[in-house]
């Protein structure tokens, strides 16, 4: 699975809306408007289990991809945030679940991309696969 992360001039890292979008829904740019994705995004943040969330200001942003130079508007999650909405939102199955505890899962062909990623995230962070800072 390829996660596109973003980094902003303060080294930051994000994760664009839509690659969160792709992963739930399935759809890769959803519709601003029509599947009211900042509405969406502020209704799911409201859902975490914690409060380091709350208040988040989602909005578009210009992003601009300087190698390609393209130029895209998206809302950017910090790559802690998309992790936790991820953990949040894609629920497991009581098997999946077990196996995990027993060490036993595997993944399988028809594991949808957000069962697989969530059970990833079970042990592990995105942090782990960005290059180490030097300062």
């Amino acid at each position: 699975m390829e996660i596109e992360v973003c980094i902003n001039k303060n080294g930051k890292f994000f994760i664009r809306h839509n690659v969160y979008w792709w992963i739930i829904h399935g759809k890769k740019n959803p519709d601003p408007v029509a599947n009211l994705v900042v509405e969406n995004m502020r209704n799911i943040a409201e859902k975490l289990p914690t409060i380091k969330w709350s208040g988040y200001n989602f909005r578009f942003e210009n992003i601009i991809f300087e190698e390609d130079d393209l130029e895209v508007e998206s809302i950017l999650l910090p790559l802690n945030m998309f992790e936790d909405l991820i953990k949040n939102q894609v629920k497991l199955g009581e098997k999946i679940i077990e196996e995990i505890r027993s060490g036993e899962y595997k993944s399988k062909s028809d594991d949808g991309l957000n069962i697989k990623i969530r059970v990833w995230l079970q042990s592990n962070s995105l942090n782990s696969l960005l290059p180490a800072k030097s300062n």
